[in-house]
């Protein structure tokens, strides 16, 4: 329990660090959100750790050519994504560069379907893309998520990539620890398995008690974050219209702490699939780092798609 401790602080650490970087450090005159790069490095870090624990964990069912063309998608697209976001924002640059270097990945892979047609199976051309997919592909996501700009229209609402960053990193830890408390303690109660061929562990009352986290972290989190932005002058809206937006606030934690479940499921699926316990060694008590953001790669995916609805709409 107290090295499952150390290594959960050390994650939290190392997040509010990446953060903290995002948030204040200077582009030296440069006009490149250097803060946002800071953070991308995290990301990319994510993805490249996230990558080798999906391709150990598959051990022969990649042959090295696929392993090779699935790395170097991981080294090239996340940077390219973030560059490409900066520079050709009002193109959709970002998703220009994610879907063309996925493309190119497929290819590649089904290039070696001929190229090496007695070393490459079907099987393990879907296998290599699974390891594209998961993590990178997901964590592009968070890479777009993370240079969401200050539009004008959304600007005096608070709403830009710092906000967009702390729901998926403050909400989620609030729905996986009501989770596992409602699951511990409600369990003899309501012992109903949420997916029992899935993941035995996980109960309904732990859905349950997920949901309600995600409700009271986006709660205390819109009342904290606007709390500051008022402090510091920037907005009043929020407050002024609490009756709008805490109710949205608590729509996106709600749909964010139930796709963050089945991103858990997700990951359980994976490992009984492959026949292993963890995803890797590198944070002890916890696993791996797929372990650790498995659910936050989901959940990134379901609160930058609200925000881009929000900002369609507002």
């Amino acid at each position: 329990m107290l090295i499952r401790l150390i290594s959960g602080t050390c994650y939290i650490l190392v997040l509010a660090a990446g953060y903290c970087l995002k948030l204040f450090m200077p582009d030296f005159g440069t006009g490149l959100p250097i803060g946002d790069f800071c953070f991308d490095v995290l990301i990319y870090a994510f993805a490249i750790i996230g990558t080798f624990e999906m391709l150990r964990a598959m051990k022969d069912r990649t042959t090295r050519a696929e392993k090779a063309c699935v790395y170097a998608f991981t080294l090239a697209v996340i940077p390219t994504c973030a560059m490409c976001e900066v520079l050709c924002k009002e193109y959709g640059g970002g998703l220009l560069a994610v879907g063309g270097g996925f493309l190119v990945l497929a290819i590649a892979l089904l290039s070696l379907l001929v190229i090496q047609h007695e070393k490459t199976s079907l099987e393990s051309v879907g296998s290599s893309l699974l390891a594209a997919v998961y993590p990178t592909f997901l964590l592009t996501l968070l890479v777009l998520a993370n240079h969401v700009g200050d539009d004008a229209g959304l600007k005096e609402l608070g709403l830009n990539s710092d906000i967009i960053i702390l729901f998926i990193f403050v909400v989620t830890p609030f729905a996986d620890s009501f989770a596992y408390l409602f699951g511990r303690f409600l369990k003899k109660h309501f012992p109903k398995k949420l997916a029992p061929n899935v993941s035995p562990n996980k109960t309904v009352i732990g859905f349950i008690g997920g949901l309600f986290g995600g409700v009271v972290g986006s709660a205390i989190l819109y009342f904290a974050y606007n709390a500051i932005l008022y402090g510091l002058g920037i907005s009043s809206t929020l407050y002024a219209n609490i009756g709008l937006w805490l109710p949205v606030y608590i729509v996106i934690g709600v749909v964010e702490s139930a796709v963050t479940a089945f991103g858990d499921l997700v990951e359980s699926c994976v490992k009984r699939k492959l026949d292993i316990k963890d995803m890797g060694k590198l944070m002890p008590g916890h696993g791996g780092i797929l372990d650790r953001i498995d659910g936050v790669m989901f959940a990134t995916v379901s609160v930058y798609l609200c925000f881009v609805a929000i900002h369609m709409f507002f």
